[in-house]
């Protein structure tokens, strides 16, 4: 009992010391700068403050050329659907984030649409669980997508888009902010590929990425159903199609 009572009085001894301390450096402060800028200094640190919650939750702006791009576009794939990729986006990025905050890939890995990221997502979930990372997107909404940038070169099509969205983000990550009170408004950029022409396309190009669901080796010939490393069957790609290759976070809030 004695123990107990004497382990309170220091810890209440240590907080008094804490509390003293910090007050002292207060007054110094204060004297150093005089009362008016100390003052001016409060309120300086309190605006910072203001205007990083102001900027969390303001509605983020989209970036890009949809009406001029998507012209391009329909030139060369007059099937092109634009509201079609976006929801599409919506969808795919919906799936990934209750990915992370599950920690759990399997709906990634089985998913079709998601081919090109599962690798990706996969160890970005590994690496959330050895680090005790967790990550929480509540509430998600969509606002806006753009048509950012599009190139066709090497049997291969790429668009990139915009979005704007929103959602209650709560994290123990370190370097990002988290406001559990307040929705944050974000925007994400996200790249599409349409290979058109297998016999132009480079089967080595870094930008895609294909992996054996089995050993995980990247398939490096697009053309064969098999697995050169461990020989497992690949069922065929629909390259023929829009899929979404990556995607990112773009604002720092």
């Amino acid at each position: 009992m004695n123990f107990f009572i004497s382990l309170i009085g220091a810890l209440l001894g240590i907080l008094l010391a804490i509390g003293i301390t910090i007050f002292i450096i207060y007054c110094k402060i204060k004297s150093a700068v005089g009362a008016t800028n100390m003052k001016a200094l409060t309120n300086a640190i309190s605006n910072a403050s203001d205007y990083e919650k102001e900027e969390y939750s303001r509605e983020k702006n989209v970036r890009g050329m949809t009406k001029l791009l998507e012209e391009e576009i329909l030139r060369d794939f007059p099937e092109f659907n634009k509201d079609l990729i976006f929801s599409m986006c919506e969808s795919n990025l919906i799936k990934i984030l209750n990915s992370l905050e599950s920690r759990n890939s399997t709906k990634i890995n089985k998913d079709p649409n998601l081919i090109h990221l599962k690798k990706k997502i996969s160890e970005q979930i590994e690496d959330m669980k050895s680090n005790n990372i967790t990550e929480k997107y509540d509430n998600i909404e969509f606002y806006r997508h753009a048509i950012s940038a599009y190139t066709k070169k090497n049997g291969k099509a790429t668009i990139q888009l915009s979005t704007t969205l929103s959602y209650y983000y709560t994290t123990n990550r370190k370097d990002k902010k988290s406001f559990s009170n307040i929705k944050k408004q974000t925007r994400y950029t996200s790249e599409f590929i349409y290979v058109y022409d297998e016999a132009k396309f480079n089967d080595n190009q870094a930008s895609f990425s294909v992996h054996c669901p089995n050993c995980g080796a990247p398939l490096r010939n697009i053309k064969t159903n098999y697995c050169e490393y461990c020989s497992t069957y690949i069922e065929n790609i629909n390259l023929k199609a829009w899929k979404m290759s990556s995607y990112k976070e773009d604002y720092k809030y």
